[in-house]
Order: C-alpha cells, then structure tokens, then sequence
C-alpha cells in the first residue's frame, strides 16, 4: 500500500515559492515563502518525518514583501536567498537579497513547532547593486530604480557562486564573507526585438558548472560564465512562454522545458532542431519541471490545472529501472529489462485545489517530493512503492 499524502497548510497565507533544503541532507526540508500585501510575510522551514509523516516547522518573518522566488545555499543550510516584492516600502518593486536563518534552535537537531513568529530573517546582502552600502562593481550597469529582479539561482556546489536575472540582463555574483557581501563579476545584455524578460535560471550541472541557462521568451538560452558568451540556445522551445527548466543530472546535454503550451519537452542541446521527447499531460500551462537526481528517468511536472504529474521515461534517461545488474549479467539481459520498462505517466496527484506553482525533490530522500499551490497547500507525497523496489525485485 502507497503512502497517504501529508497536507499541509500555511495559515491562510498564499504562496508559489518553494525549495529544498539543499544543504540540509540528514532531514527530509524545504523551504516556503508566502505572498501577502497585508501581513508579514514569511519563511517556513518544514520538516518532514519520514517515520511518523509529521510535519514540524520553524516560522521566520520576511519583512521584506511577497517572496516570489526563494533559494537554498547549496553548503550552508542557513543560507538562503529570496527575489521578492517590495511591500515594505509600497514601491512595488522587485528585489534580491541573502538572509541568514537563525536556526539555533534546532541545533538539537528536532525542530522547535513553537517557535511560530517573531524572529526574522537577517538580511546579509542585497543583490540590487549594492550590499551594506558598498557599490557591487564600479562602472558596471546596477539593476536598480527601473529594473525588475525575476529570478536568482544558486551555484549546485558552491555558496560562492551566484546568478540574478534583471529584466534582459544577466549579473554573475561572487558572494564572499558567508553571504554578507556580494560583487558583479560578469554580465550579460540579451539583445532582441521588444522588451522580453529573462525568466527562470538553472545552473548547467555538468562540465564543472561552467554555463547558465535561463528561459527567455519561448526560447532557453545559456552562456559560458567563465567568458559570458553566448553557448547555445533552443529557439522556439514551446509555441508560448517558457516557465521553467531542468537539466538532466546525470546525463550530459539533456535538457527538460516546460510552458503556457501545457507541454513538457526534453531536448539534446547538441542539436536543438526538434525535442528528444513531447508531453502533453497536463491541460493547462506547466509551470516546473524537476529530474531525479539519482533516478533521472522519474520526472516531476506541475501545472494551473492543479495537477502533479510523476512520469517515467526511460527512453531518454541515464539508467532505467531494471537495469541495476550485476556486471556478470550479459548486455542482452540489461537491453530486455530496459526495453520492459514502462513509459508514461506513472501517477496523478490531485491533492490540491488551486494552481500548482512548484514541485521539488529532497535533498535528502530521492523518493519523497514536495508541491506548493497558490492557496498556500503543501503537499508532501513519496514515489509510489511499486516503483521504487522494482529495482530490487
């Protein structure tokens, strides 16, 4: 028998930020920024017992504004940083920034459920152009009054290594000093015909995380950091926007995308003429999309049609289920289990009631994978059994 999902509500707050604990991998976390314009907004820290299905959480104020993006630090678990809405001062701008958890309290290792308001994120170091007053690079073009942060991403491997996404331009921090100060070290201006903005950012895991990609209209497009060049772009990826991208973790070159099309496709950057593979599961726009990172061929999606969708495809992943065998075992035996490897939709998760803005793996346990609606439900829900001991069977 499947695990029964665990729901979770947010206190009447909405939301559409959500994001592993990355650092954090002993305890199965994530992270949740909320969106009001008439209460302080929060940061929750969840905690997810995989032997009871509880939740417990930490409760950390945003004075800020709206969280719209929020991001882990891939070595320090607390290190975290927000693109949010300036609320605070009723300038309706866009904002970044890094801030410092006080998780003190849960040095014992079992989070505090008490501890449910008051304390606040410290804020270490914006990233509009300046941090504690310094300018981030003389002369450089500072994302400022006029500009519009809409996204951020994290290096995979290092707190050190940081993009923002401003409008068309994209600003490669190097964040020093645990996150209090932060300098431009690279830019990018995305020239083009009318006023498309950058959208969403993932760092390229592979080939020592030297490129970027970010969603730029209906095209992805990527750059070689250590120079700022332009790599090479998939255009036209969908007929609509491009909300989101993953890449494949353990495959070089494989790239997942997904759009207001309410498709999903997976494409080889080597050769961007047509898609390696084409989803159409879900009947409204698909707003994330996240591999495995250990089990590639399982791929989460997410759409407005209040849907998640878990999928197997072993077609286009790195080691299917049914090829863990021995090395003994000949190459005929691996190519008949991989061929009677199903491939499609493996389960529909229709716990939530509103649009479903993100979906995210743990860090900590490859199976269990967590959802945010608008409504402000978290639902917390584990690959279904038959799936992840059909390896071992």
């Amino acid at each position: 028998m499947d695990d029964a999902p665990v729901i979770y509500g947010l206190e009447d707050f909405q939301a559409r930020a959500l994001a592993a604990h990355t650092a954090e991998t002993e305890k199965i976390n994530f992270l949740v920024g909320t969106q009001s314009l008439r209460r302080i907004n929060q940061i929750q820290l969840i905690e997810f017992d995989d032997d009871t299905s509880l939740v417990t959480k930490q409760t950390f104020e945003h004075p800020a504004g709206e969280v719209w993006r929020i991001v882990a630090a891939p070595q320090s678990p607390d290190l975290i940083a927000t693109v949010y809405n300036n609320t605070q001062d009723y300038c309706g701008e866009f904002g970044a920034a890094i801030w410092r958890l006080p998780l003190e309290g849960s040095a014992s290792g079992v989070l505090d459920d008490s501890r449910t308001g008051g304390e606040q994120v410290e804020k270490l170091c914006s990233l509009d152009g300046t941090c504690r007053g310094e300018p981030a690079v003389p002369g450089s073009p500072v994302p400022g009054l006029g500009s519009q942060v809409w996204s951020l991403v994290w290096a995979p491997e290092y707190d050190s290594r940081l993009v923002t996404l401003v409008d068309n331009r994209l600003f490669y921090w190097d964040v020093e000093a645990a996150g209090k100060s932060a300098k431009i070290v690279g830019e990018v201006t995305v020239e083009g015909r009318g006023s498309v903005s950058l959208g969403t950012g993932r760092w390229y895991p592979h080939q020592l995380g030297s490129q970027i990609a970010a969603t730029h209209g209906s095209s992805v497009r990527a750059w070689d950091i250590r120079t700022m060049k332009s790599s090479w772009c998939v255009e036209g990826a969908h007929t609509q926007l491009v909300r989101d991208l993953d890449f494949n973790p353990n495959m070089q070159y494989y790239l997942a995308t997904c759009g207001d099309d309410c498709k999903t496709k997976f494409w080889d950057i080597r050769n961007t003429e047509q898609p390696l593979k084409e989803l159409s599961d879900h009947s409204h726009w698909v707003w994330s999309v996240r591999y495995n990172a250990s089990y590639d061929q399982l791929v989460l999606t997410c759409s407005s049609d209040q849907r998640v969708i878990l999928s197997n495809l072993p077609s286009i992943a790195s080691q299917p289920f049914g090829t863990m065998v021995d090395q003994e075992e000949n190459a005929k035996e691996e190519k008949d289990k991989s061929e009677s490897t199903e491939e499609g939709v493996i389960q529909i998760y229709d716990d939530h009631e509103d649009s479903v803005y993100a979906v995210e793996w743990s860090a900590a346990d490859f199976w269990t994978f967590a959802s945010l609606s608008y409504d402000g439900r978290l639902v917390i829900n584990k690959v279904p059994r038959s799936v992840k001991y059909k390896q071992f069977m």
